[in-house]
């Protein structure tokens, strides 16, 4: 009886022990790259730099568990209820990780993590359109369009005070040969954003290139059947248009005309009007006339 009762013994020790064995064995440490959660930020405040974004967490437990956890399994944590604008150390120790049941956190590296925090401002800047590349030969950007010309952006003070203009992204004018017009994004720095996704509409207003020439006009009175002398009987005009037109336009396709109907006989100083004989008429744009008065005197 009592060596059935030592085999038993020695039995339930070995038993034990070979359990023991196993369980030791099962038993692994693991690391897991865990992103920082900064917690109940107060409303005004925004992060503008953290030393770390995420850290190394070493845990210890049962093999088979600990290679199922993910990072989404464990959270690392840092309370910002009572910050303020300025710097703040965080300590990062195995209090502020939640790790599954089974699974001892054995340390955090690094052990703190230095955070920056800023007073949330909202400022109105200017747009400023970025164009690159050249119309085609013969042709020019004479204006670019905006709308809106101004956005209302939102960010740290650090960013935001100071900011005055923003820049959309790149628009080509490359080749063209004509009015062109699209939606473009704001390009804005990380810190800095809209309330709401905002595009602006940029219009290019391609034209030919532009020329300016000068002719000299005879000056005509109407209407015709008065009698009347003027001083002096040309006038030089400046005028600007496409080049194409402007190169083909001739001193007789222009005329000074001085409108004497209303005019009661004796001097007077008028200005002339011009007029051009052309299909293009509405092309040209008269800068200049030299000289800008014409003396009549009517019989």
């Amino acid at each position: 009886m009592r060596a059935h009762i030592g085999l038993k013994l020695i039995s339930l020790f070995l038993g034990f022990s070979l359990w023991y064995a196993v369980a030791r064995e099962q038993e692994a440490e693991f690391s897991l790259a865990i992103p920082i959660e900064l917690r109940d930020l107060p409303e005004g405040l925004e992060v503008i730099e953290e030393s770390v974004q995420q850290v190394e967490v070493r845990l210890r437990g049962p093999a088979e568990a600990l290679r199922r956890l993910t990072p989404q399994d464990v959270n690392v944590g840092v309370e910002l209820e009572d910050a303020e604008p300025g710097e703040r150390i965080a300590d990062l120790t195995p209090r502020e990780v939640s790790a599954p049941f089974g699974a001892r956190v054995m340390r955090v590296t690094p052990t703190s993590v230095r955070i920056v925090l800023d007073r949330t401002v909202e400022r109105s800047v200017e747009v400023i359109p970025r164009v690159v590349g050249s119309p085609a030969e013969g042709f020019e950007l004479y204006h670019i369009g905006l709308s809106p010309e101004k956005i209302d952006v939102v960010g740290p003070a650090s960013r935001v005070s100071s900011l005055e203009q923003v820049t959309t992204e790149p628009v080509s004018v490359d080749g063209l040969r004509e009015p062109y017009s699209r939606m473009v994004r704001i390009e804005l720095d990380p810190l800095v954003r809209v309330e709401r996704e905002l595009n602006v509409a940029v219009a290019l207003d391609v034209r030919e290139e532009h020329r300016r020439r000068e002719l000299s006009v005879p000056v005509r009175f109407l209407p015709e059947d008065r009698t009347a002398r003027l001083t002096p009987g040309t006038v030089r005009v400046r005028l600007e248009g496409p080049k194409s037109l402007v190169d083909q336009l001739r001193a007789e396709d222009l005329l000074a005309q001085v409108e004497l109907s209303e005019l009661a006989p004796g001097r007077h100083s008028v200005t002339p009007a011009i007029v051009i004989s052309s299909p293009d008429a509405g092309a040209f744009q008269v800068l200049s006339i030299e000289p800008q008065r014409i003396q009549v005197q009517i019989q």
